[in-house]
């Protein structure tokens, strides 16, 4: 009774001494230098009857393997390393001694085919153990080193959690009652099986046992120490500078552990579902680093933690089989310890999916084999990158905004895990690092942007890249996007970078560019058929405007200041139909109006429930300065090329003149207004013979054309007037002309170059909503390119 109540109270102790657990893995002790390191660390951080659990001494393992497997004929590399570790880290020559008589004993058995695997492998982790309790007590601080088969058996015929608690509070009982002033100094990776034989714990063994330990003797922290600071929002080794994640909750490890994250391996995960201390895993090189805590601490911030990835991964598939036995057969594939991902059944087909290891492959599928079913491996090299982040598939914005993402790539499946932590999606192997750092910078810095081309690179196309180049910072900041233009054309050449243009000197790039007489960007862009893009039109092009509905098949978005396409009715109706159907947007504000927000105005009062009777005003910014300027101190003409000089004209004035401009403007507006099918009556701005025949023979009729003016403007004199290119939208008549107006009309104060659209509704009846501002010019037209830009990237 005596003994029984000792043995109690010794456990009560021990689970109440507040032990820590350390462990070290096997690239923290591998060099001299790593050794004082370590030492250094549990020197200063370690108390009595705290546990170091130790991995085998850097490629100690592989090593031994490869004396296992025959893939080197002797032991004489684990001697020459060792040999060469004694003399620089100074351990006692009894250990070495020791060694090397192991190492004998180990051929011999291998020699003789008399011994386990895992027997052999132990020997790694001892030396390990002895090694650093040796060094630690040179140093001052009392180590002893210890078997982990003296405390850690398993209760199962399989890797599974949970070790034998009796078998454990029997052995740690007497261990901390005889040895209270010392820190243990503790084998990894290494256990007994239910029949008292030596079994390893496979992959990432040492911190199963590490968190095993820690959940048995009840220490309120366990710290694993890496060559790395904690866990980042991404792979170091691919992204450049990824953020460090400075807490977890332990769903949030649990989910990363469950995708194959290398720091946290899902056995290291299954003790700690019962365990109420803290994780810390932190860097040996740099112990004064915080590193990433992992608790069961619930802290729901609906957002990415960290995205993992994990590449190599062959697809398995296994076709006629019913519900149950594909659940064997992951049973079968997880009690081999190896991981399976993206695991799915399809009840209609009968098959079931999932991703493993290349390494894998052949285990795998002799397995499925055996158990009288025929595998076939359908797609190698994959990727399987996922998000992870507590309660993150509760969160609609984490969810559009992957989704959105994923458009520009092609990805072969997207997986949603059986948890609301994580998101996953497999793509191959080779645009796999891509995708992650649009995904890394989309969700822990500025969201990439959709690629942008512009095709124009005129007056106002210049000025829409000039305006992105000077304002990418502020627009970043505004967006939570970085602005990434891939392609800039002009009529002659265009130039492209898939990461990117540098838009300081598109001058100098479209003068070396590549030929595009024959439109061939298009061709450049098809690799982008299907994958999310944004084509701004800022030509006048008609044959760029014949290709939109090409871009909506294509799936791109567009953002138009080219009136053509966005005027015809007809065609306009079934480019607006496939971009809805492929969940893409048209953006044509400035094809009325051009900075001037008439579009956006019509759309909210109709979406408001207002009924509008009437839309009115001038609606050329060219013209309204003209006709502004045109006093006849200078003649028509001379004005004409002033306006055409600053961009205030189309390209060609005739456009203007002739109403053709106005007239799509009108169309345009029609359409939003519900008014597209009313009768039209529209009158050029100038006689129709002074606008035949070619542009070089306008210019040449400028003495007619002055004259002409000249008298409509002494008319207007005459009535004490002046002239006006007005247009009135009605349900009953679509109607343009040039007007004799009084001076005191709303329309005959207008600044040159002013637009102005007078809206009649049930609600502006009696107080007609203006809406007047400047309507030509490369700025205006810019900015609102710019505007339906910002706009678009908002998701409005």
């Amino acid at each position: 009774m005596a003994d029984e109540n000792y043995a109690v109270g010794a456990v009560k102790n021990y689970k109440a001494g507040g032990y820590k657990v350390h462990k070290f893995g096997g690239t923290c002790l591998a060099t001299a230098e790593s050794i004082e390191a370590v030492s250094e660390i549990v020197k200063s951080q370690a108390s009595p009857g705290d546990v170091v659990v130790v991995s085998a001494n850097g490629n100690v393992t592989n090593w031994l393997l490869a004396l296992i497997e025959g893939g080197i004929p002797s032991g004489s590399i684990l001697l020459e390393y060792f040999t060469g570790l004694q003399a620089s880290v100074g351990f006692s020559q009894e250990i070495l001694k020791q060694i090397q008589l192991d190492v004998k004993a180990i051929e011999t058995l291998i020699e003789q085919s008399h011994y386990s695997q895992s027997d052999v492998l132990a020997y790694g982790e001892a030396w390990s153990s002895l090694i650093l309790s040796n060094v630690l007590s040179l140093k001052g601080c009392k180590a002893q080193a210890i078997d982990s088969c003296r405390c850690l058996k398993l209760n199962t015929d399989t890797y599974q959690y949970p070790f034998d608690q009796s078998f454990a509070d029997k052995a740690l009982g007497q261990l901390y009652s005889s040895e209270p002033d010392s820190v243990f100094v503790v084998t990894g990776y290494i256990a007994l099986d239910q029949e008292l034989n030596k079994t390893t714990l496979g992959r990432n063994g040492s911190d199963f046992s590490a968190t095993a330990l820690g959940n048995l003797i009840n220490a309120p922290s366990i710290t694993i120490w890496t060559d790395v600071s904690g866990i980042y929002t991404a792979d170091p080794k691919i992204i450049s500078k990824p953020l460090l994640v400075e807490s977890l909750t332990l769903c949030e490890a649990q989910a990363l552990s469950e995708l194959g994250a290398n720091v946290l391996h899902e056995k290291t995960v299954l003790p700690l579902l019962s365990y109420k201390g803290s994780v810390h895993i932190k860097s040996f090189d740099k112990p004064n680093e915080p590193g990433t805590v992992v608790s069961q601490e619930i802290t729901p911030t609906n957002r990415v933690k960290t995205i993992t990835f994990k590449s190599k991964l062959n697809k398995v598939c296994v076709h006629s089989i019913d519900e149950l036995q594909a659940r064997r057969i992951q049973k079968k594939i997880a009690e081999k310890s190896i991981a399976s991902y993206v695991n799915g059944y399809d009840i209609t087909q009968h098959k079931l999916t999932f991703y493993i290891e290349k390494s894998d492959v052949f285990s795998v599928t002799s397995t499925i084999k055996a158990m009288q079913h025929y595998p076939s491996v359908l797609l190698s090299n994959m990727t399987l990158i996922s998000l992870v982040g507590q309660n993150i598939r509760q969160d609609k914005r984490i969810i559009e905004r992957f989704i959105r993402r994923l458009s520009s790539f092609d990805t072969q499946e997207i997986h949603y895990p059986n948890n609301s932590h994580s998101l996953s999606v497999v793509i191959d192997d080779e645009h796999a690092e891509g995708l992650l750092r649009d995904l890394h910078t989309s969700f822990f810095y500025q969201e990439p942007t959709v690629p942008i081309v512009v095709l124009g690179y005129g007056n106002i196309g210049k000025k829409v890249i000039e305006l992105v180049d000077k304002g990418a910072e502020r627009l970043g900041q505004s967006l939570n996007r970085s602005i990434q233009i891939l392609a800039v054309a002009n009529s002659k050449r265009f130039v492209c970078e898939s990461n990117g243009l540098a838009l300081d000197n598109i001058d100098g790039l479209l003068s070396n560019g590549n030929d595009n007489t024959d439109d061939q960007i298009f061709s450049w862009l098809e690799r982008y058929a299907g994958r999310e893009l944004i084509i701004v039109d800022v030509t006048a092009s008609k044959s760029i405007s014949d290709r939109y509905k090409g871009f909506a098949e294509n799936k791109w978005h567009i953002i138009s200041a080219n009136k053509i396409a966005a005027s015809d009715k007809d065609y306009a109706r079934q480019v607006e139909s496939v971009l809805e159907d492929n969940r893409r947007i048209w953006k044509k504000n400035t094809t009325a109006g051009a900075g001037l927000p008439i579009q956006a105005s019509i759309k909210n009062l109709h979406e408001a429930g207002d009924q509008i009777e009437e839309v009115s005003g001038i609606f050329s910014g060219s013209l309204s300065w003209l006709f502004s300027e045109f006093d006849g101190t200078k003649s028509f003409t001379n004005l004409l090329e002033v306006a055409q000089d600053n961009a205030y004209t189309e390209p060609d004035p005739r456009e203007d003149l002739s109403g053709n401009d106005v007239i799509r403007k009108i169309r345009i507006l029609a359409q939003q207004l519900g008014f597209e099918d009313a009768p039209e009556d529209f009158e050029a701005a100038i006689s129709d013979e002074l606008l035949e025949g070619e542009l070089v023979e306008f210019w040449q009729k400028s003495e007619a054309i002055n004259t002409y003016y000249q008298g409509l403007l002494d008319q207007a004199k005459a009535k004490d007037g002046l002239l006006r290119y007005i247009a009135t939208l009605t349900p009953q008549k679509l109607s343009l002309k040039l007007e004799f107006i009084d001076k005191s009309h709303p329309f005959a104060s207008l600044n040159p170059c002013d637009n102005v659209f007078q809206v009649i509704s049930a609600w502006y009846k009696d107080n007609p909503l203006i809406i007047q501002g400047p309507g030509a010019g490369r700025e205006v037209t810019a900015g609102g390119v710019l505007n339906d830009l910002c706009d678009l990237l908002r998701g409005h």
